[in-house]
């Protein structure tokens, strides 16, 4: 047992778990916070008045009638209604409660004074301020100049699409998500690692190398430490990934090479990949940077001298041996 737990602490990764876990944490903190914000932020909606109402705040109208849409912009569609005392305001409506008022359009489009009034529809929405461009675009729609257009709607509108404790949680929430797509990304490597571990461990106990392996770990005088920041280990008879879960015996490798990631076509990070029958092909060392110092053609040097047989460099062909000779074995 001591065996596999001292060659765990080497070829596990450490804290990432934790700081995965703390990330998770946070998300469900941070929306907890957006729940509460917009709890605090619903509140009863106040009348609506177009020249004083505060921005950000819950606001109703009660409609009688409303016009066909006047203005179209990025999703957002906007419309003239009126009160019970014909007064006159803008508003953001979805076509879900545009298609509700059917009683309102009517009531817009009468021609006499004749059609009955209908009853008030309450609309509630968030105060916010007409902009330049939905000021000119609706004050072309109505004939009218901007500074007629400010007198007769004002210079606010109710956007109906959303409500004040939405957006107050809006932010948190996206904190929240953010936190929650780190955290599992943070899981990932970690993951990956531990399955790794758990099938070059059973690989060893197998074989009975794994008192070997860790006789061999324990004894750094015979160790050839990969990168300088110690990202990998060979020894005599095995190749230890630090974080990776990898601990092969050269004789189980069939194949190895080194891949480089890129960006923007710029190398960034370097990775000693290796097939074996037990894992498939894996990154047994990741040197968190880009090789410019030759460790892993180092160490593809000594794989090569270590394992005659193991195919080294990246080659279709060599893809395509080492999918045979994995089915074979």
């Amino acid at each position: 047992m001591n065996e596999k737990q001292n060659i765990k602490k080497y070829i596990l990764p450490k804290g990432m778990s934790v700081v995965a876990m703390l990330l998770i944490i946070a998300a469900l903190v941070l929306a907890i916070v957006g729940m509460t914000a917009g709890a605090s932020e619903g509140g009863t909606a106040q009348e609506f008045f177009p020249s004083e109402s505060p921005n950000g705040t819950m606001a109703y109208i009660d409609v009688v009638g409303v016009s066909d849409w006047l203005y179209k912009y990025d999703g957002s569609t906007y419309y003239s209604v009126e009160d019970a005392a014909g007064y006159l305001y803008t508003v953001k409506l979805k076509d879900s409660q545009f298609n509700d008022l059917d009683e309102q359009k009517i009531f817009w489009n009468r021609e006499t004074d004749d059609v009955p009034m209908p009853a008030a529809y309450r609309l509630e929405g968030v105060v916010t301020s007409v902009t330049t461009d939905i000021r000119t675009n609706l004050a072309d729609c109505w004939g009218i100049s901007t500074d007629d257009y400010d007198l007769y709607f004002g210079t606010k509108l109710l956007d109906a699409t959303t409500t004040a404790s939405e957006e107050a949680s809006a932010p948190w929430y996206i904190f929240a998500a953010l936190c929650g797509i780190f955290g599992i990304a943070f899981l990932v490597g970690p993951a990956r690692a531990s399955r790794n571990a758990k099938k070059c461990l059973k690989n060893l106990e197998e074989k009975g190398l794994l008192e070997r392996a860790a006789q061999q770990l324990e004894n750094t005088e015979m160790h050839t430490v990969i990168g300088k920041k110690n990202k990998g280990i060979m020894t005599q008879d095995f190749l230890f990934g630090k974080g990776t879960g990898m601990v092969v015996p050269y004789a189980d490798i069939l194949w190895c090479y080194q891949n480089d990631r890129r960006y923007n076509f710029v190398p960034v990070n370097s990775y000693l990949m290796v097939g074996t029958v037990v894992n498939g092909v894996e990154p047994a060392v990741d040197l968190n940077k880009y090789d410019k110092d030759g460790f892993i053609v180092e160490a593809l040097e000594q794989i090569a001298q270590r394992n005659p047989q193991a195919m080294v460099g990246y080659k279709r062909e060599f893809l395509k041996a080492f999918k045979e000779l994995r089915k074979a074995k």
